[in-house]
């Protein structure tokens, strides 16, 4: 393993990617793909793979990731996750990464998600979760996130805060995998990968990642001015202020995840 900053050896990151690279991905679909992310993420730490498939239903996403993936082996569709326009049994693999907490109806995706799974097949999920050990920064991360969720939520989108680690496993309990692997990360497996990771675990008040989330606070500050609420617009403009100072404060790096490996039983349901 290459030479890693701030802890990431022992971080668990480094055990999953290692997992991930005794895996044949086959025909692989990504659930909520959004720019490509877990795609990429995917694409480096797999033994190996023949093709993606990446479903979302925001337009503007989807042509992110469409000039991300120019000349490679991926396709990429917008598609309700709630119900899949593919054939029963028609992926080796499917993935979903960040999105749970996304979900209105998190079973009605899952059980979409093992539908078109083979048995046999390998499901894999990586959430975030807020009750672990994190640090001041990881702390400001997860405190933009539940801000962001309340805006995004009294404008009608589906945003819920961020689960607790019992509730990401109690959910993957429930799919009936057999057998699954469950890794704990004090980092995201993408950090691990990133480019720019010295930056964001070494020195989390990095002007440049600072100067990044506090632009995003200000871009969801404009969009207050579409809550009818105006006490509530007040409140989360306070709220935004607050946390650009956090982030001057403390900066601001990603949360402990769960990566969860399961494969789908031949009963496969629910």
């Amino acid at each position: 393993m290459e030479s890693l900053p701030g802890g990431m050896t022992e971080s668990g990151a480094a055990k999953i990617r290692a997992r991930l690279g005794q895996i044949s991905g086959g025909r692989i679909l990504d659930v909520a793909t959004g720019e490509g992310d877990f795609i990429d993420t995917l694409m480096i730490t797999l033994k190996d793979y023949d093709c993606f498939v990446g479903i979302d239903i925001s337009r503007k996403d989807l042509k992110s990731a469409t000039k991300r993936f120019k000349d490679q082996s991926v396709k990429l569709a917008e598609m309700n996750a709630e119900s899949l326009e593919f054939d029963d049994a028609s992926f080796d693999t499917v993935s979903m990464a960040y999105s749970l907490h996304h979900l209105e109806r998190t079973d009605e995706v899952l059980a979409e998600m093992l539908r078109v799974l083979k048995p046999g097949g390998n499901l894999i999920i990586q959430e975030e979760f807020f009750d672990g050990n994190h640090t001041e920064a990881q702390k400001t991360n997860l405190l933009q996130h539940a801000w962001d969720a309340q805006i995004d939520s009294l404008l009608g989108e589906t945003h819920k805060t961020t689960f607790t680690k019992h509730r990401i496993e109690e959910i993957i309990g429930n799919l009936q995998l057999e057998p699954v692997e469950i890794f704990e990360s004090a980092y995201p497996l993408g950090c691990l990968l990133c480019e720019k990771r010295s930056e964001c675990i070494e020195d989390p008040k990095n002007q440049g990642r600072i100067d990044g989330m506090i632009k995003e606070i200000d871009d969801n500050l404009e969009r207050l001015e579409k809550i009818a609420d105006a006490e509530a617009r007040v409140r989360l403009r306070e709220s935004g202020e607050e946390l650009k100072e956090r982030n001057r404060k403390f900066g601001n790096t990603p949360p402990s995840a769960l990566f969860a490996i399961g494969r789908k039983t031949f009963k496969g349901s629910v």
